[in-house]
């Protein structure tokens, strides 16, 4: 039964602030997809290669994502999370406009560190918000609902981008992302109010500061099962996030289709598929967890076990509808895994941790996940190409991935091919980290249930500890 103290915050409010929690996700990724769409433009207009793309998209933006994530976990601790996540989509709103107006390498990475620095302030407080404000059962169902933002930012910035990128420009895609985002952050700051601490758990909520990062540490990797979960929440990570960044240019081409076609069979592919896999990873594990909570992490193992090979078969269809029917499914089947690994980081300590423990989820999620998983595929894709041109150095031959003006007609087609061999090729020996993702979620079932009735006793019992029956 929810605490007295949760009626102070109506069925009504929460609706509102999931609402507009989910609001805020689907602006982050539709900036995110905003990027992968304009990746091919961006590439022809200021002749980047894959792998200057690729590092974009990836390390810098989370290395500064993850690494503002810890002290703005820590304050989450101790100060208003509302007032920190208003704050930050301001920011984020703020450096995504700047974005279009880049001229080089250098200029666009920079915009995207700010823009990093500005989307770390929502997973952690939104992760500590909704342990206050719903109970362990709930959460992961809540969780889904929140990453419901996401699909709908995949369809918003795929279709919208790609019509931008064809018919007006690439940069017009950041300017009227990041006007959304700045009138939303003055709608949470006007509008969300925070909760008591602790206010949907069963037990009294300790009276005593919150533990310091090291503390919740020592006691959240005493747990084995974490560890695996991390590692595989790591390699999913790695893997949904380089092939979501490129799938893109792999369509465009792959398929020789143009950017607006393109970004509306993203909008089929990944927005439709990531609704259904995150429902099915939330609501799903929820209710089967209810018989054995070791479905948190059986789900996930199955349902990176079937994307694997159903990813190398999209990437090899003849024909774009057998590609996107097949490619439909392999996403569905990834995105089962988030939920409930976002759910479990806040089931595995009490209520003064959530902040700290979403962090390290955010941290592999982030630094490893989109930090690694853009710039692999962009090194791989170039690598594979410069395999696949047979008349010299592709970079030289062929900048921006394609052949220079008034080449000859051998030229032209060396490049195109090359060009779609290269991401196809780096795309399928990303699927494959899909099973050993798979590996590390069984592994953890192992230990699964000892460590969620683990809980932290600050003072009369030692790290570690089982909380008494």
């Amino acid at each position: 039964m929810m605490p007295a103290t949760a009626t102070a915050f109506s069925r009504r409010y929460r609706a509102w602030l999931l609402l507009l929690l989910v609001v805020i996700n689907a602006l982050n990724l539709a900036d995110r997809q905003g990027v992968a769409v304009s990746v091919q433009a961006i590439k022809v207009d200021l002749r980047f290669t894959d792998w200057q793309l690729g590092i974009i998209q990836g390390l810098p933006f989370a290395f500064f994502y993850t690494l503002m994530g810890l002290p703005l976990a820590r304050l989450a601790e101790h100060a208003s999370r509302t007032r920190i996540i208003a704050a930050c989509v301001a920011l984020f709103g703020a450096m995504v406009a700047l974005c279009g107006s880049a001229r080089s390498f250098m200029g666009l990475l920079l915009c995207r560190i700010g823009v990093g620095v500005g989307d770390a302030g929502f997973g952690t407080p939104v992760a500590s918000l909704i342990g206050d404000h719903y109970p362990m059962g709930k959460r992961a169902s809540v969780m889904s609902i929140i990453w419901l933002g996401a699909p709908i930012g995949v369809v918003a910035g795929a279709t919208g981008a790609g019509w931008l990128a064809q018919f007006v420009s690439w940069r017009a895609t950041f300017v009227t992302i990041g006007a959304c985002a700045l009138a939303v952050a003055l709608i949470a700051f006007l509008s969300l109010r925070e909760p008591p601490r602790g206010m949907s758990d069963p037990d009294p909520v300790s009276r005593e500061p919150p533990p310091s990062i090291w503390t919740v540490c020592r006691f959240l990797f005493a747990k084995r099962s974490m560890w695996h979960v991390l590692l595989g929440c790591a390699l999913a990570a790695t893997s949904m996030n380089g092939i979501g960044q490129w799938l893109h240019p792999f369509l465009v081409r792959n398929y020789h289709l143009g950017f607006a076609a393109a970004g509306r069979l993203i909008a089929l592919i990944a927005g439709g598929a990531m609704a259904s896999g995150l429902l099915v990873g939330g609501f799903g594990v929820d209710w089967a967890g209810r018989a054995d909570q070791r479905w948190y992490v059986w789900g996930p193992a199955l349902g990176m076990t079937l994307a694997a090979p159903l990813f190398l078969l999209g990437f090899n269809q003849p024909s774009v509808p057998a590609a996107v029917v097949v490619l439909i499914a392999a996403h569905l089947c990834m995105f089962v895994y988030y939920a409930p690994s976002l759910a479990l980081a806040q089931n595995m300590v009490g209520a003064n941790m959530r902040a700290s423990s979403a962090f390290f989820v955010s941290l592999v999620l982030g630094l490893v996940g989109i930090g690694l998983g853009p710039p692999i595929v962009g090194f791989l894709s170039d690598l594979y190409a410069a395999r696949a041109f047979p008349l010299g150095a592709f970079q030289a031959s062929c900048p921006g991935g394609t052949a220079p003006a008034h080449a000859p007609q051998a030229l032209v087609a060396a490049c195109s091919t090359a060009s779609a061999a290269g991401i196809r090729h780096a795309l399928m020996l990303m699927s494959l980290l899909g099973l050993w993702a798979a590996l590390h979620y069984l592994l953890a079932a192992r230990n699964l249930r000892r460590d969620l009735a683990t809980r932290y006793q600050p003072t009369s019992a030692p790290l570690g500890a089982a909380a008494p029956p």
